[in-house]
């Protein structure tokens, strides 16, 4: 390949990658439109399967479309529009909602099933380019692509067009999480394979070792903690009140803040005048996914959590090495 070819080739790329960006921006319109708060009322009262139907690309996207749904809560399968032609409507009964994909609203097949959609009361919603189209016509509700280039040197493969449709069903699926409730745990029972399922039903229980839980009283002498710190090769241990409840912890970072002060006795001090007061801590019951959660998402990332009990005991502790080995 010569360089002028190679440049123009890399230029037809980027285009590409600058049209879908574009055609995404615009969506940000599609989902703050009544028409889409309509799509999602619709989908969230449905008793039945979403039902999504499309031909060549749009049947591709639509798999995907059908698939993601399914996974957080609504069931939905892809129909091609051929086969839905052939006997497959069949499947489809009348509290089921139908979305239609066609770029130019116009395509032969799809046409085809509005009117048995139509006569048995089905809930249609396009997805289309063009708001004239006979398909958006004979729909209950038009959600539109706002594709003003494929981005093809040609302009004629799908591409941009492809993009929006993906987007607009994972704003579908986005959307409807929030209006179904669909918690994390409703999540995890649906992804029980991979790595993805144990990071969701793994639990910090079987990622710890209860046997190896360092404590010391907040009275003791600091010098008794350092030992404890040492031995345990945690990177943390509990601090416990006279009760035995967690009221601190001191980690290997708290120990070299303080050894580098001005104090010439520190160890001669209370570990309770050293260690961070109210930690952060986790339960038993916890997730893998909810400790990652809990030790990276803030300014300050831990490396080791106190592992709790329901009444403030300390039980163990739980590093980010101990779920990265268990889960990933």
């Amino acid at each position: 390949m010569d360089k002028d070819k190679l440049i123009a080739a890399i230029e037809a790329a980027s285009n590409v990658t600058r049209e879908g960006a574009q055609a995404l921006h615009r969506l940000e319109l599609v989902t703050k439109s009544q028409d889409f708060a309509q799509v999602v009322e619709i989908l969230h009262e449905s008793q039945g399967i979403i039902y999504l139907i499309g031909i060549g690309k749009s049947g591709i996207v639509g798999q995907k479309i059908a698939a993601t749904l399914t996974s957080v809560g609504s069931p939905s399968t892809c129909v091609h529009a051929t086969d839905a032609l052939h006997g497959d409507l069949g499947a489809i009964r009348f509290e089921d909602p139908v979305v239609l994909i066609s770029k130019s609203g116009e395509t032969r097949e799809i046409l085809g099933i509005l009117p048995h959609l139509q006569k048995q009361g089905n809930k249609i919603i396009a997805i289309t380019n063009n708001a004239d189209s006979a398909l958006s016509s004979g729909a209950d509700v038009t959600l539109p692509m706002l594709v003003t280039n494929e981005g093809c040197p040609l302009n004629l493969a799908p591409m941009t067009s492809s993009t929006t449709t993906m987007a607009i069903g994972d704003a579908l699926a986005a959307a409807l999480i929030i209006a179904n409730e669909f918690t994390t745990s409703d999540f995890a029972a649906f992804h029980p394979a991979g790595r993805l399922g144990k990071m969701l039903t793994g639990t910090v229980a079987n990622m710890i070792n209860e046997e190896s839980n360092p404590r010391i009283g907040q009275q003791a002498p600091l010098r008794e903690a350092v030992v404890a710190l040492v031995e345990s090769r945690l990177g943390g241990i509990s601090i416990v009140d006279g009760d035995g409840k967690l009221v601190g912890m001191l980690t290997d970072g708290d120990l070299k803040r303080f050894m580098i002060s001005d104090d010439n006795s520190p160890l001669d001090h209370q570990t309770g005048e050293v260690m961070t007061k109210n930690p952060t801590v986790i339960s038993l019951q916890a997730s893998a996914a909810e400790a990652i959660e809990i030790m990276e998402n803030r300014d300050m990332q831990l490396s080791v959590l106190p592992v709790v009990d329901n009444s403030g005991r300390p039980v163990g502790m739980l590093r980010l090495h101990d779920v990265i080995r268990s889960h990933l």
